[in-house]
């Protein structure tokens, strides 16, 4: 378990984080949302132990990660290291030679491998500075491979604009779900929705919301909310949906009606019953839909709803 006790950052007399506390707990997979310059990298780079100059403590199973010996949180950066002439292979040696994980022979067996498997091969002897983007997060993810730590850090991991990459590091991601702590840093919970387990938001250096996923969805009352279309007979589906006990928060403007359903729909089989009726329903009395869907949450509406 991660511990973060109080935790404060000022720099330069402006204040980063504001006495921030919660755990994280093993083998669960954290996002931490907020807003650009919230301090929510910042925090990730503490957890890190790349920033050292802070008020509070973190504690790794209890001990003060100053104090670890062995590297067992490691984090894969947004931004690129300030070295860049060195080629792939130095790179990925250097950091094997610090974690020492492998002998010599053992730690190129294992980078080879990997290259391999990442399609880099020919970027071997590369200079990092010639590398894409993209093409460097992967040598950034070999390098925490190399490491093998028990929690791994994620710094706005999908900022590419190339969805097919970052649906590739998803797949990446997936491999550690259940075997390693995970903490993303994100500005909204694309790609990773499905597999977070816990949710924390972060405005302007303050710890506002945090907890198991659905309690935080909960606390937004966003968890059960569907939005409809419709291309005719709209205040005739809301007047529906009004006299409907398990609906409630109905808005709806010139073409579309979105509501919640009550808290104690929980299970994913109740839910799916309850809107097909509902679907139903509004198709039996000559409605016409154009689209019903449940309503993605987006982290605007999650920050907008719990800030308030």
């Amino acid at each position: 378990m991660i511990e973060l006790k109080n935790i404060k950052l000022n720099i330069q007399n402006i204040d980063i984080l504001n006495d921030i506390s919660f755990n994280i707990e093993d083998n669960s997979v954290t996002c931490i949302l907020g807003n650009k310059n919230s301090g929510k990298s910042s925090l990730l780079k503490l957890m890190a132990n790349i920033h050292r100059d802070y008020y509070g403590e973190i504690l790794y199973d209890g001990k003060d990660i100053n104090e670890l010996k062995e590297i067992n949180i490691d984090m894969i950066h947004e931004t690129r290291e300030k070295d860049q002439d060195i080629s792939v292979i130095e790179y990925l040696q250097f950091y094997g030679s610090i974690y020492n994980k492998f002998s010599d022979e053992e730690l190129n067996k294992f980078i080879d491998e990997m290259l391999k498997k990442f399609s880099l091969m020919s970027y071997k002897y590369t200079a990092l500075s010639i590398l894409d983007n993209e093409n460097y997060k992967l040598v950034d993810f070999i390098r925490v491979l190399i490491n093998n730590p028990k929690v791994i850090l994620f710094d706005n991991l999908f900022s590419s604009d190339n969805t097919d990459f970052n649906e590739r590091l998803l797949e990446l991601v997936k491999t550690f779900v259940g075997k390693k702590t995970l903490v993303f840093t994100a500005r909204s919970l694309n790609y990773i929705e499905g597999i977070t387990t816990h949710i924390g938001i972060i405005d302007a250096g303050s710890l506002i919301a945090y907890g198991k996923k659905e309690d935080v969805y909960k606390q937004a009352e966003l968890s059960n909310r569907i939005e409809i279309e419709v291309l005719s007979g709209l205040q005739e589906a809301v007047e529906l949906l009004k006299d409907n006990e398990k609906i409630a928060n109905i808005i709806y403007d010139d073409s579309k009606i979105s509501f919640s359903m009550i808290s104690d729909i929980a299970y994913r089989r109740e839910r799916s019953k309850l809107e097909g009726d509902i679907l139903k329903q509004l198709i039996d009395n000559d409605i016409k839909v154009y689209s019903f869907k449940r309503q993605r949450v987006r982290f605007e509406q999650l920050f907008g709803r719990i800030k308030n």
